[in-house]
């Protein structure tokens, strides 16, 4: 059921023209969105390590570096879903060599959970994934978001999780 809420909130995101809807919407995160994706990071970063950075702006400024290039250049895709005015939720795909990718930064604020919107940004960049030809997804999940991937098609392999997209498995 959150799946299909999920499919249900990314499919309304991609129509060309605003959808008078409740909820969020989900969009292609380009270069001006950096501050949202790093800002989402952080607060994870402070979920999973238990208080986050010792020294958070010295961590804002090191993820800028490192996101803010590749979501130029288009070598990390990342999708931003907007509720309230603000953002609720963040995926990103990292592509790889030997058409392979790596579905990281898969976040959603709590206050948005538990509504299908994690299923719909992990679509999303699974779709995308898809249309670039990409064969593997690979990511690194958290003991919460164990579950979301496992319904999307993810097999456990060592500490990671693997999607093979050439039998057409997943959402």
């Amino acid at each position: 059921m959150e799946a299909e809420r999920g499919r249900d909130l990314y499919e309304r995101s991609l129509s060309p023209r605003p959808l008078v809807q409740s909820g969020p919407t989900i969009r292609r995160a380009g270069p001006g969105d950096l501050g949202a994706v790093v800002d989402m990071r952080i607060e994870f970063e402070r979920i999973t390590r238990d208080s986050g950075s010792a020294d958070e702006a010295a961590r804002r400024a090191e993820l800028s570096v490192l996101l803010g290039p590749d979501l130029e250049s288009g070598a990390l895709l990342a999708w931003i879903a907007w509720e309230e005015g603000g953002a609720a939720g963040q995926a990103a795909l990292r592509r790889a060599p030997a058409r392979e990718g790596e579905l990281m930064n898969v976040y959603v604020r709590p206050s948005f959970r538990r509504r299908g919107l994690g299923a719909a940004l992990v679509r999303a960049a699974l779709d995308e994934a898809r249309a670039l030809g990409l064969e593997r997804v690979t990511l690194q999940p958290t003991d919460d978001s164990r579950r979301i991937y496992e319904r999307a098609g993810f097999r456990p392999e060592g500490g990671r999780m693997l999607l093979d997209l050439r039998g057409g498995e997943g959402l």
